[in-house]
């Protein structure tokens, strides 16, 4: 009699290696049930946040903003907030296209044209107001664009901004500079330009190897800003399109992440170094569990050949 536990465990490894593979960044829009403003702002606060919300409006299409999971072992942050210049499924991998887009057709947001220096369109504008206890505001983000990097260092410098009491505060570590597509990147897609502040860009470039759609993105970075402590304070966050309506971009921010630090009560604020992005270079577990799922498909057939002679 034959034993069965060969193919059994054959078995149990190409579903656990199926369950590898398929594993990417979830999204879920504002659908006005599950998810909506409220539940979008609620979700960015942590336990003893030190923060009450008193307030949150939202403009913008419904469709380029929402929430996001399975990000960690691709944007180094598990779950959150995604504000788009056009889809949020657009993040979503693989990395299929170098230019995915959707243009919904909507006007930009006037503090970023500004910033931008630029017209701006497809503002999504989420706008939280907040008590906080402690003296600072600290939460974590990527900024990512399908402007990357072939329209590094032109007109076409998607903009997004985290506005704190009316001043962006989405600012390189250890500069004065926005975070913006022209101020943090390694260069066109052949490496030409000044490459400013490189070490904290992730390229994705099309065919990237990491499983978004985005063709480039920042690492880890953390926003610290001082604040009104006991009193109504603004948080804005927004991102548009600029010079046109396409080429997606996208900020996430991380849940749980905004917190109120430097106040009574309160854990001092810490200041958090950039976290290393994945590296392009390197295979991604789901690309490596295809190819093993591809071998288990060929050692499962072979196993119904023989049987079948």
């Amino acid at each position: 009699m034959r034993s069965h536990v060969p193919k059994m465990l054959l078995g149990g490894l190409c579903l656990s290696l199926s369950a590898l593979a398929h594993a990417q960044i979830a999204v879920t829009p504002i659908n006005g049930t599950t998810v909506t403003k409220d539940t979008l702002a609620a979700s960015l606060l942590g336990a003893n946040s030190g923060i009450t919300i008193t307030d949150v409006t939202y403009a913008g299409a419904n469709i380029a903003t929402g929430e996001f999971s399975g990000g960690t072992n691709i944007l180094g942050i598990a779950s959150g907030i995604v504000l788009t210049s056009g889809s949020v499924n657009n993040v979503v991998g693989p990395n299929s296209s170098d230019g995915e887009t959707t243009d919904n057709g909507l006007p930009g947001d006037a503090q970023l044209t500004v910033l931008a220096g630029a017209p701006t369109e497809d503002a999504s504008v989420l706008t939280i107001t907040f008590v906080p206890t402690g003296t600072t505001l600290q939460f974590s983000y990527v900024f990512g664009s399908e402007e990357y990097p072939e329209f590094v260092d032109s007109e076409f410098n998607d903009v997004f901004a985290l506005f704190v009491n009316g001043t962006n505060r989405a600012i390189i570590p250890n500069t004065a500079l926005p975070v913006a597509i022209n101020n943090l990147n390694c260069g066109d897609e052949n490496g030409a330009g000044a490459r400013p502040n490189c070490t904290l860009y992730v390229n994705n470039h099309f065919p990237g190897t990491i499983n978004t759609q985005l063709d480039g993105f920042t690492k880890v970075l953390t926003l610290t800003a001082p604040v009104n402590p006991g009193v109504p304070n603004t948080l804005k966050l927004a991102i548009a399109d600029t010079s046109d309506g396409i080429l997606d971009s996208a900020v996430f921010i991380a849940g749980g992440s905004l917190t109120s630090c430097g106040g009574p009560s309160q854990p001092p604020c810490v200041t958090t170094p950039p976290v290393p992005g994945p590296a392009a270079s390197i295979p991604t577990l789901g690309e490596w569990s295809l190819l093993l799922l591809a071998m288990c498909a060929g050692l499962i057939g072979m196993n119904a050949l023989r049987n079948r002679g």
